[in-house]
């Protein structure tokens, strides 16, 4: 075999690995990975939602970091209020969580995405408007579609 075509067999055979890894699944993983999968699965099935859309906010709200703190006071991987954690503990009949519980991944999925439930049966299922309110509070949100500043969408 002539050194050309041993080089263009290699040229393809590397340009053929790096369209596999770079356009597949295995590309998108690394770039997106799924963190506390099966939690967040169980606490989506269990209230309704799409496992994605909850790994979507956590990633959003702390980059999957279970001991990410806001400055406004937000803790953990969904970055809870503790005052609506409480809310949200209290409206299914739980234990109201402390601090330190809140920085647990299971409990701050749990908390989370019953509140993202919540949130999604107050804007009749809007997904784009209970992601606002989520962020930014349920009362902002209300009062930008109030007065219309902006419209949910």
């Amino acid at each position: 075999m002539q050194p050309k075509g041993r080089l263009l067999r290699w040229i393809i055979f590397w340009v053929l690995v790096a369209a596999g890894f770079f356009g597949g699944k295995w590309f998108m993983r690394f770039l997106y990975p799924l963190h506390y999968a099966d939690t967040i699965k169980i606490e989506a099935d269990r209230n309704g939602l799409d496992p994605m859309l909850v790994q979507a906010v956590v990633r959003v709200e702390s980059r999957f970091n279970p001991s990410a703190k806001s400055s406004k006071g937000a803790i953990g991987l969904m970055q809870l209020m503790p005052e609506t954690a409480d809310w949200i503990a209290e409206k299914k009949g739980e234990p109201l969580p402390n601090t330190e519980e809140l920085f647990k991944p299971a409990v701050n999925i749990r908390l989370g995405v019953s509140y993202l439930k919540d949130l999604l049966q107050e804007f009749d299922d809007s997904i784009p408007t209970a992601l606002a309110a989520y962020n930014a509070g349920r009362g902002n949100v209300r009062r930008w579609l109030d007065v219309k500043v902006w419209d949910g969408k």
